[in-house]
């Protein structure tokens, strides 16, 4: 269990993240002692062009419908997500994405073993919709 909703992102996804899209913008950075009063707020400033976005697990909807928001404006949002995201309410504003499950369940930096639950990366390309979805049988490497 998580003492925070910060958590490293696999490197290899990140690697593989800036080998298909190049430099990207991160809003919500890992950052365990993270505080309102200090820290920006993801939610509230402008994404880049290309952004990915880990998000806190325990609130995800807002980050959602931030990455739809930024998608409509014509920019590229990658995120890490729980599958089980994509069969909440919320799931429907991800309408349009490409969706990469990984087939095994990812070991997170910090944790020891794999995560209880299995990921997803669901990719809102630049002025594109696609009904695209692959399953990611090597979770090490991602074409």
């Amino acid at each position: 269990m998580s003492k925070t909703d910060s958590v490293r992102t696999p490197p290899f996804i990140l690697k593989s993240i800036r080998r298909e899209f190049g430099r990207f913008f991160d809003p919500v950075p890992f950052n365990p002692t993270f505080n309102k009063t200090k820290n920006r707020d993801g939610l509230k400033i402008p994404w880049k062009k290309v952004t990915f976005v880990n998000p806190p697990y325990s609130n995800v909807k807002p980050w959602v419908i931030k990455a739809r928001e930024e998608w409509k404006l014509g920019k590229t949002v990658i995120m890490l997500l729980k599958l089980a995201n994509l069969a909440t309410s919320y799931g429907k504003l991800l309408k349009g994405a490409e969706i990469r499950i990984f087939a095994e369940k990812l070991s997170f930096p910090g944790y020891e073993g794999r995560a209880k639950f299995n990921s997803v990366l669901v990719i809102l390309r630049k002025n594109r919709t696609s009904s695209k979805y692959k399953f990611i049988e090597n979770i090490q490497v991602l074409d």
